[in-house]
C-alpha cells in the first residue's frame, strides 16, 4: 500500500489488490453502492488477471471516506470497455506505451466512485477531488488515458463539482431496471398494457406447453450444465467462446459467488435448456449471464419466462425490490415494464478536439435519442445538469 498527502485534511493511499482491505470495511464504505462495487465482484474481476489493480482509497481523522477501484491495462481490454472501440477515430489503442487507467469496475458495466454514508459533502468534495488527483498524476506519469466508464447518475452527480474543465462527460449507455412489488405477477401486470400483458399470458403458455418447469438452484449445485447452454447464445452474437472456456467461468465462481447467486432454470425432462444467472446485493437482483438451447428457445419461449417471470416471482417472495436487467435490447426490456438509467463515460483530461470530438458527441446525440425513444425518462435531473456543463 502506498500513501500521498492531499490537502489538510484528506490523504490518499493505493490498494495493490481490495484483498487488503476487510471485505466487509469495504463494503460498508461502499454502502449502498451497486454489486459491482462490492468487495466480492472486485475480488472476481482481480482473479481474471488481465489487469493491475491499483484500487484508490480517500482517509479523513482515520477513517476511510472514499474510494474508486482502478485497473491498469496495456492490452487486451475487454470490448466493450476497450475506449479504441468506444470512441472510434478519438481514442488510442491501448498498448504498454499508451496504458488505460480504467476507473471503476471492469466487469458488469455499473462503475461508482465510492463515499461512505454519512460523510459531509464538503469533506466528500475534497475525498473524490483527492482521488482523481492521484489518478490524474498516474496518468501524467505513465502516458495513455484516465477514465470512468459506465457511471452511475448518482456517482456522476457526486464527481460533477470537482471535475476540471478538460474533463468529458458521455453518454454511453443505460442499464434496465424493472421494479418489482411485493404481490408480484400481480403488480407486474399493473404495469402493463393489456396488450403487452396478453403476449406475456401467451409467452407462459408456450413454455408449459413446451413441457418445460422451472427450478431454482444454487449455483454449486449446476455449474457444470451452464458452460453449452451460455456458449450457445454467445456465439449467436459472434463472441468466439468455448464450451469448456464457459464451464470454466462458471466454475470459477463457485467459491465466491454460492451464497448470493441463483441460477433460475429451465428443465424439460431431466434435461437443462435453458437458464438465467442473478446475483442478489441490497435490494436488487441482478440479471447476468444467460443460456438456452437453441433447438426450442423461440417455440417455448424460455429467456423471457425466466428472465422476467420466474425472477419477478422469485423477487417478489424473496423481498428484492428491483431487477437490474443490464445493457442491450433496451427496448424488450422497456416494453417489459423496465425504465432507463443513464451511464456515463467521464474521461479526465479528454484528448479530444475538431473533428474527433465531433463524432464523440455525433454519436452520443444518436444513443440519445435512440435511449429516448424507449424510455423518455433517460433524461434524467443529472443528465440535465450534464447537459449544462457542456
Amino acid at each position: 500500500m502506498t500513501e500521498r498527502t492531499q490537502g489538510e485534511d484528506v490523504r490518499t493511499t493505493e490498494l495493490a489488490s481490495v484483498h487488503e482491505v476487510a471485505a466487509a470495511e469495504w463494503d460498508a464504505l461502499a454502502g449502498d453502492a451497486s454489486l459491482y462495487s462490492s468487495h466480492t465482484w472486485l475480488r472476481y474481476g482481480e482473479e481474471l488477471r488481465d489487469a493491475l489493480p491499483r484500487h484508490l482509497v480517500a482517509w479523513s481523522g482515520g477513517r476511510r471516506v472514499a474510494a474508486l477501484p482502478v485497473h491498469r491495462f496495456t492490452a487486451n481490454v475487454p470490448h466493450f470497455y476497450d475506449p479504441a472501440v468506444l470512441f472510434p477515430g478519438a481514442a488510442e489503442p491501448t498498448t504498454d506505451g499508451h496504458p488505460l487507467l480504467l476507473g471503476g469496475t471492469r466487469l458488469g458495466y455499473t462503475s461508482e466512485a465510492l463515499v461512505a454514508p454519512g460523510t459531509p459533502e464538503p469533506l466528500a468534495r475534497e475525498a473524490l477531488r483527492a482521488l482523481l488527483g492521484r489518478l490524474r498524476a498516474a496518468r501524467d506519469t505513465e502516458g495513455g488515458l484516465a477514465a470512468l466508464l459506465y457511471v452511475t447518475d448518482e456517482s456522476v452527480e457526486e464527481l460533477l463539482p470537482v471535475l476540471d474543465p478538460g474533463d468529458r462527460l458521455v453518454l454511453m449507455d443505460a442499464t434496465a431496471i424493472i421494479p418489482v412489488d411485493a404481490n408480484g405477477m400481480d403488480g407486474y401486470r399493473e404495469r402493463l398494457s393489456s396488450r403487452r400483458f396478453g403476449a406475456v399470458r401467451k409467452e407462459i403458455r408456450r413454455f408449459e406447453e413446451a413441457g418445460c418447469r422451472a427450478e431454482v438452484r444454487l449455483l454449486s449445485e449446476c455449474h457444470e450444465q451452464l458452460g453449452p447452454l451460455s456458449a450457445q447464445v454467445l456465439r449467436r452474437y459472434g463472441h468466439p467462446v468455448t464450451d469448456a472456456g464457459e464451464s470454466e467461468r462458471f466454475t470459477a465462481q463457485v467459491p465466491l459467488f454460492d451464497d448470493n447467486c441463483r441460477i433460475l432454470a429451465a428443465y424439460q425432462g431431466d434435461r437443462m435448456v435453458g437458464f438465467t444467472q442473478f446475483f442478489f446485493w441490497g435490494d436488487v437482483m441482478y440479471g447476468r449471464s444467460h443460456g438456452v438451447d437453441d433447438s426450442m428457445a423461440r417455440a417455448a419461449s424460455v429467456y423471457f419466462n425466466l428472465t422476467y417471470y420466474q425472477a419477478i416471482r422469485y423477487a417478489a417472495e424473496h423481498g428484492y425490490r428491483h431487477l437490474d436487467m443490464s445493457c442491450d435490447s433496451l427496448d424488450a426490456k422497456v416494453a417489459r415494464g423496465g425504465h432507463l438509467k443513464p451511464l456515463w463515460a467521464v474521461v479526465l483530461d479528454a484528448p479530444w478536439s475538431g473533428p474527433a470530438l465531433d463524432r464523440v458527441r455525433a454519436e452520443e446525440k444518436e444513443r440519445r435519442e435512440t435511449f429516448a425513444s424507449y424510455d423518455p425518462g433517460i433524461e434524467s435531473p443529472v443528465a440535465r445538469l450534464v447537459a449544462a456543463r457542456a
